[in-house]
């Protein structure tokens, strides 16, 4: 279950022990599992954390932390159960269940390891071609509820069915994944549970209430489940069950739709009703344990009759041999039927043990003439069926002499058999010798064309791998010679680079100095001017820099003269009289651009004469200065009125200062 979490994760290639982590398989409110290398056995492994985002974060070096200290005793004890539990389910060896190898503690925190599996999660593997059959449902159902079955042996309840925690693995075989939100069935030594752990739709109600794990049990697991093929059939989840104890505690309709509706015609009453029981809303109305549900759902019976039946559905090592029985009944009859058939003979055969024995003349007859045969054979040798192919005359002759009792003429006629089978045998053999001949001669050159071919296929070889080294070879030339240049245009770059960014900082240095150099701040000037030297760049500016700072400096040094004085005066007569005959333009002239110039402009245009007073001059060589009080000593109006402004208003200073042998305009 994906959500948005306030704390960061693990990077890829950070290390847990000897486990190296590769990405993010999945995360929620109580961890986050991650896809990892075990790096000593070289296979992938799933790494479940412990870190509760309500009550825990990570810090920059990966340490996971409590929140504040209020939220360390919570933090602690769910640690500890995520341990305990770990080692619990270590004991689940099912092959449709994921399995937990192993525990460890590290990072201010627990980890799980379990194995990686891959496969199709169950709702996109749904949406194949009649993978929802009511065949394919029970095949998928019940492999899952056989692991269930070992979760619920050893007092757990798991609590997170849904489709997202069932993988169908690429041979067709379902897994149920993450138990993360397993708890052991008996009570918590902690009544407060660290976090509410629920798949809408999937959850029945006793699993919303925190504390009520007493109320849970195998009929939780097998409410999920009929939830699971409630999806399976319809491609809706089903009904929260919040919403639905809303309705029917307001007397209203459950808004759950029952699948004997909705897979009517689809699946056979007796499926649907089954899922319709385990999703029945009150934990009494449901099945109580998978014996009671599974007869009912793999099976032809009802509901009622499973409730009655149920206890014979188990033995003692998990699911009986009821349902594999029934499953394998067709099988078994094929096998057996297999069986008779190998105890059969051939039809041929069978006419052949059938025919009737032959009368005693023909055995009698059949007799001598295999004492004939046996005799020629005897004459011989070896060569006499062969002869009795080839020379029928001669055999026949035989034979017939034999029958008539002629002891001469069967003597001659075996003689003339003998020498025939001779003359015919050494004909063969002849023959045999010269077709041994051809095929020696044969094999020998097929071998002296293998021996040419594998030779050219050698040298071809040969010249192919040297071919190939001496491109490799002439790859690598190229590649080095590359890599030399693209290692000299990027050190150019570079020393471009470096050249600019040092061009710039003497320009910015220069001018900084020359605005410091302006405004009469030499000290500055004097720091900017050896930042540029320091640069180390031969610039002219420098030098007409450092002349200006020197006159500047001795400008600095030389103290105020009579001459000095006397310009300053002149200039402050000047704006006496200015404000005197109301020249707006001249004050302006004289003076810095200010509040005191505008409220000077002010008073000019609104008052026809004003006296002005300048006094208490003094000159300072500190800052190379010389300041005075200018007083208004009376404003008249066009009327005739007078008016004397009061002491705070009447009264400012006014100020010129030397800046590189001038004296500045009039500050006020």
């Amino acid at each position: 279950m994906e959500s948005s979490t306030p704390y960061k994760t693990l990077q890829p290639g950070e290390m847990l022990n000897w486990y190296r982590i590769e990405r993010i398989l999945g995360r929620g409110g109580f961890g986050v599992i991650y896809l990892a290398t075990d790096t000593n056995l070289d296979h992938l492994v799933a790494i479940k954390e412990y870190i509760p985002s309500d009550v825990a974060t990570r810090s920059e070096d990966s340490q996971v932390h409590p929140i504040t200290e209020d939220h360390g005793k919570m933090f602690r004890w769910g640690m500890e159960r995520f341990i305990k539990e770990a080692r619990n389910l270590v004991k689940f060896k099912h092959p449709n269940i994921v399995r937990v190898m192993s525990v460890f503690q590290q990072n201010n925190t627990a980890y799980m390891v379990m194995e990686f599996e891959e496969g199709e999660e169950l709702r996109s593997y749904l949406k194949r071609p009649d993978t929802n059959s009511e065949h394919n449902l029970k095949a998928l159902i019940l492999p899952i509820a056989q692991g269930l079955a070992e979760v619920h042996r050893h007092g757990f309840v798991h609590r997170d069915i849904k489709p997202a925690n069932i993988l169908v693995r690429k041979n067709g075989s379902p897994v149920l994944l993450d138990f993360g939100s397993a708890r052991n069935a008996s009570r918590y030594t902690e009544q407060q549970s660290l976090t509410a752990l629920v798949s809408a739709g999937y959850a029945p109600l006793e699993q919303y209430n925190g504390d009520g794990d007493e109320q849970q049990g195998p009929w939780t697991d097998i409410y999920a489940l009929g939830g699971v093929l409630y999806y399976a059939i319809s491609g809706s989840d089903p009904a929260d069950s919040t919403r639905r104890g809303a309705a029917m505690l307001n007397d209203g309709q459950d808004p759950l739709v029952a699948a004997i509706k909705l897979g009517k015609g689809r699946y056979s009453d007796a499926f649907l009703s089954a899922i319709d029981w385990a999703l029945r809303f009150k934990i009494a109305d449901r099945p109580q344990t998978l014996a009671d549900w599974m007869p009912a759902l793999l099976g032809d019976k009802t509901v009622k009759d499973a409730q009655q039946s149920s206890g014979d559905w188990l033995d003692n090592d998990g699911f009986g041999s009821a349902q594999i029985t029934q499953l394998d009944n067709a099988t078994l009859q094929e096998m057996s039927d297999a069986t008779v058939l190998s105890r059969d003979r051939s039809p041929s055969m069978r006419a052949e043990l059938q025919r009737p024995f032959p009368d005693t003349q023909q055995r009698r007859s059949g007799s001598r003439k295999g004492l004939v045969w046996l005799g020629l054979a005897l004459f011989v040798g070896g060569s006499g069926m062969w002869l009795a192919q080839q020379r029928p005359d001669i055999v026949d002759g035989v034979i017939s002499s034999l029958y008539r009792g002629d002891s001469a003429k069967a003597a001659q006629a075996e003689e003339e058999a003998k020498l025939a089978a001779q003359k015919l045998a050494d004909e063969e053999a002849a023959r045999l010798a010269e077709a041994e001949a051809v095929r020696l001669a044969a094999q020998q050159a097929a071998e002296k064309r293998a021996k040419a071919a594998a030779l050219k296929q050698a040298e071809e070889d040969a010249a192919a791998a040297k071919a190939a080294i001496l491109a490799e070879q002439q790859a690598e030339a190229e590649r080095a010679k590359e890599a030399e240049r693209q290692a000299q245009e990027d050190a150019e770059l570079e020393r471009r680079r470096l050249e600019t960014q040092r061009k710039r900082k003497l320009n910015r240095a220069l001018t900084d100095a020359r605005v410091s150099l302006t405004r009469g701040d030499l000290n500055d000037a004097q720091r900017q001017l050896d930042t540029a030297k320091a640069i180390g760049i031969n610039d002219t500016r420098m030098a007409k820099l450092e002349t200006d700072l020197q006159t500047a400096l001795e400008e600095y040094y030389k103290p105020v003269s009579d001459n000095d004085f006397d310009i300053v005066m002149r200039m402050f007569d000047a704006l006496k009289r200015a404000i005197e005959n109301k020249d707006i333009s001249a004050v302006e002239r004289l003076t810095e651009q200010s509040d005191q110039l505008q409220l000077f402009t002010s008073l000019i245009k609104r008052f026809d004469k004003i006296e002005i007073e300048i006094s208490g001059i003094k000159v300072r060589n500190a800052d190379k200065s010389i300041s005075g009080q200018l007083t208004i000593r009376s404003m008249e109006r066009s009327n005739g009125d007078h008016t004397i402004p009061s002491d705070a208003y009447r009264t400012r200073t006014i100020k010129s200062n030397r800046v590189n042998g001038r004296w500045s305009i009039i500050n006020w």
